[in-house]
């Protein structure tokens, strides 16, 4: 079955170097929640629908903001800029990953007022080596699925983790370990002020919404970020590009939801 939107030669080559085969984009049916296939609609006798060409995303019942530190934890200081809280974030020693890590990863990329604030789970371990986030293969997969995406102004990026250090044997984060970097995290969208927020991963879905759902629930969006002052961020989830490096299953998914933030970015500047 073909994918309902037309790609260009640019989105396809795209695809071809993530990986994807264009039948892996095909709808699938209307009782998982994501899009449905023209043909399919029309046996139900459902008509309506989105326009050919838009993806349909679903979109929580709830938004909530996200959740304190925990008791104990304590917030950092406040920061003028992201140079001093990145040295900050180098010295920090609020949860036990201090002792194993070789370098902690605050961030990198526009850090006047970006576009989009990526947010992924955790370092990996060439992230760990040189301190910079997206490192390797799960980088370069992450710049590819935007790029088939088209997603506007993806060059407007600053790419961050909930949690700044590397676990050893990179288990997933407990959530004293998010708890203790969350001050982290707020203090950067704090600075950043981001128009778009995409969170990678259900760990950083959770961090930034404040939700225990799990990620199934969270993919696609709108869902937003409640600052302390300053109106509400929107936010956008999707899977984590480590994972989809071994369930490859997933980038179809991953590619679906990445489509629908592009669309509505797209709609909210015309908005």
């Amino acid at each position: 079955m073909k994918p309902r939107a037309l790609l260009r030669p640019g989105q396809l080559a795209w695809l071809a170097e993530i990986g994807l085969d264009t039948h892996w984009l095909a709808e699938r049916p209307a009782s998982d929640g994501a899009c449905v296939s023209p043909a399919a609609r029309a046996e139900s006798g459902d008509p309506a629908g989105p326009a050919p060409g838009l993806v349909r995303v679903r979109a929580p019942a709830g938004l909530v903001a996200p959740q304190a530190p925990a008791p104990g934890a304590g917030a950092p200081a406040d920061y003028p800029d992201l140079q001093a809280l990145g040295q900050a974030v180098s010295a920090c020693s609020r949860c036990e990953r201090h002792a194993h890590r070789a370098l902690a990863v605050s961030g990198s990329g526009t850090a006047g007022q970006p576009y989009y604030l990526i947010v992924g789970e955790q370092p990996g371990i060439e992230d760990d080596a040189s301190g910079q986030p997206f490192q390797g293969d799960q980088g370069r997969l992450l710049a590819a699925m935007l790029a088939a995406a088209r997603l506007p102004h993806a060059d407007s990026a600053y790419l961050t983790y909930a949690v700044k250090c590397r676990a050893v044997g990179g288990r997933e984060p407990p959530p004293a370990d998010v708890a203790a970097c969350l001050p982290w995290l707020r203090q950067q969208i704090a600075l950043l002020q981001p128009r778009w927020i995409l969170a990678l991963g259900r760990v950083a879905a959770r961090a930034v919404i404040g939700s225990d759902a799990d990620l199934d629930e969270l993919r696609g969006g709108p869902h937003r970020y409640v600052p302390d002052q300053g109106e509400p961020i929107p936010v956008w989830v999707t899977h984590q590009p480590s994972s989809l490096l071994v369930r490859s299953a997933w980038k179809a998914e991953a590619w679906r939801d990445l489509a629908g933030l592009a669309q509505a970015v797209r709609e909210s500047r015309k908005a």
